[in-house]
């Protein structure tokens, strides 16, 4: 008499090779993780060594090594179901100045009528407000978010964790990364004294840079916060370009000879001086994504340095593809890359001075000026090669005769390779793009009438004519074997990106001193704009 066999065992015995395949390849969630933080004694210790060694530069080499990371949202019940149930993953960039606006920047992610209640945007005119709710509406629909200039523990952002209280916010899980860690003994730590010719000024000035030893940890770095479960997270760092310790110290000590301080040369003469331990970085993060026949997405967090020459910005950028290159699923490479095609990023007087001491309107007064234009005039007087790259890194490049010293970065972006024979996509079609500009990435970065949007921009630009650049950057890997060729699958592939410039200015000093930007990744052929 023949032996039955029920029907779901029979089943069982015939996926139980493909269930057991398909378990392996989908890893859990990684488990949370923290990096014990430096004590104020090793900060101030720190803030004296160009070369740490012992335990402290042990203890220095793992914070700068391992990822913060917190899978709390994974674990709630619900959190994720937007996510699970989305036909398009949208991702978001950005570099939000350390968290100096941390509430508006709160409340533009999460929670409309708080912003409005906080900027005043209901009070403006119905076209800019227009404008601010649609943007607004985009940028809270992200489904992962990647944050450049994200403080902890530093007194100019109250001591806050700002990607934990973001990441709360929006329920999502997070990885965090130190890049460096600040030890400026007047402008972090506090710990160094500046007097200046009036008592009154000495004593303010001491109470707005004295920092508190039970709270200061002195980390800023780069996030990425999802909806999805973070697999793993690592930290790449990439080469020297500059020495955030050893060149600021050598600036600081010019500058305080003599300690003949006035607020004009305090601010003035080194407006941008950081000294930090540390240097530039990529955080590299799996996150488990179920629509997608991998199961998974990678994403690359980047910062590139700004204190340098574009060629060593390239140098950077080689060494981060070589680290990726044999990734085989999905990547989303993020960040601010600081293509100004110069060696410095431009900034302000009032940016700086904002970073370092809380009365800023204050101290902004005393100083020479609010527009410190870093040498830009020096393009003014050279219009043509100027505009040729303006706002547009990825314009063509002849050495000497008509230069653009990013465009190189971009080439060899485009050229890259993965180990599956994978490119990034750079097809820039007109009809995957919400203006209707295509070309050149323009369906993974939006485009102007000239070059592309800007994400950075001087409070004075007169109309334009210069400060703006195009420093902040999404570039996607998808199914793609060919950066431009028609004809290629459509899917997870970059559609109706978006620079949110009226959100970002929705406040008198601005929300940051870049606005986020958006990109949407369709898990299908097909792309909708929303």
């Amino acid at each position: 008499m023949r032996a039955w066999m029920p029907w779901w065992a029979f089943v069982f015995l015939v996926c139980a090779p493909a269930c057991s395949q398909n378990l392996i390849s989908r890893p859990p969630a990684a488990a949370d993780q923290a990096p014990p933080a430096l004590s104020f004694a090793e900060l101030v210790a720190l803030s004296r060594a160009a070369h740490p060694a012992g335990p402290l530069g042990a203890h220095l080499r793992t914070l700068l090594e391992t990822p913060f990371i917190h899978n709390d949202a994974s674990r709630v019940a619900g959190t994720d179901l937007r996510a699970q149930n989305a036909a398009t993953l949208r991702v978001g960039l950005w570099n939000i100045e350390r968290g100096l606006n941390l509430d508006p920047i709160r409340a533009a992610l999460t929670d409309t009528r708080a912003f409005e209640d906080l900027t005043g945007t209901d009070r403006l005119s119905p076209s800019r407000r227009e404008a601010i709710l649609s943007e607004l509406t985009t940028l809270q629909g992200v489904d992962v978010l990647v944050l450049n200039e994200a403080d902890w523990g530093m007194k100019r952002t109250q001591y806050r964790n700002v990607t934990a209280d973001l990441a709360s916010a929006l329920h999502m899980n997070s990885a965090y990364a130190v890049e460096f860690v600040e030890v400026d003994p007047i402008f972090a730590l506090g710990t160094e004294a500046v007097q200046l010719p009036d008592p009154g000024e000495t004593r303010r000035l001491a109470n707005d840079l004295h920092a508190d030893p039970e709270r200061y940890l002195g980390l800023h770095g780069t996030a990425v916060l999802s909806r999805y479960p973070i697999r793993s997270a690592r930290i790449v760092r990439l080469p020297v370009c500059y020495d955030w310790y050893g060149k600021e110290v050598e600036q600081a000590a010019r500058l305080e000879k003599g300690r003949r301080w006035t607020v004009q040369r305090l601010f003035g003469e080194r407006i941008d001086r950081e000294i930090r331990q540390g240097g530039r970085m990529a955080m590299i993060v799996d996150l488990e994504v179920p629509s997608l026949p991998e199961g998974q997405v990678t994403v690359v967090a980047a910062h590139l340095e700004n204190r340098c020459a574009p060629a060593c910005r390239l140098r950077q950028m080689r060494a981060l593809l070589a680290e990726i290159q044999p990734i085989r699923n999905p990547v989303i490479l993020a960040g601010d890359l600081n293509t100004t095609g110069r060696t410095n990023t431009p900034t302000s007087v009032r940016n700086e001075i904002m970073s370092r001491v809380g009365d800023y309107q204050f101290w902004i007064g005393q100083t020479i000026s609010w527009f410190h234009p870093l040498g830009i005039w020096q393009h003014v007087l050279v219009p043509v090669r100027y505009f040729h790259a303006y706002n547009d890194p990825t314009a063509f490049h002849v050495p000497v005769v008509w230069k653009n010293g990013e465009q190189p970065l971009f080439r060899t972006i485009e050229r890259f390779r993965f180990a599956d024979g994978s490119s990034f996509d750079f097809r820039g079609e007109a009809s995957r793009t919400l203006n209707g500009r295509g070309g050149t990435l323009a369906d993974s970065n939006e485009r102007a009438r000239k070059g592309f949007v800007p994400t950075y921009a001087f409070a004075r630009d007169y109309g334009g004519v210069v400060g703006r650049f195009k420093l902040d950057w999404i570039f996607v890997k998808a199914y793609t074997n060919d950066p431009r060729r028609a004809g290629q699958p459509w899917v997870f592939a970059p559609a109706f990106p978006r620079t949110m410039r009226a959100l970002n200015q929705a406040t008198p000093d601005r929300l940051s001193d870049h606005p986020p930007i958006t990109v949407d990744l369709p898990f299908s052929g097909a792309a909708e704009s929303q």
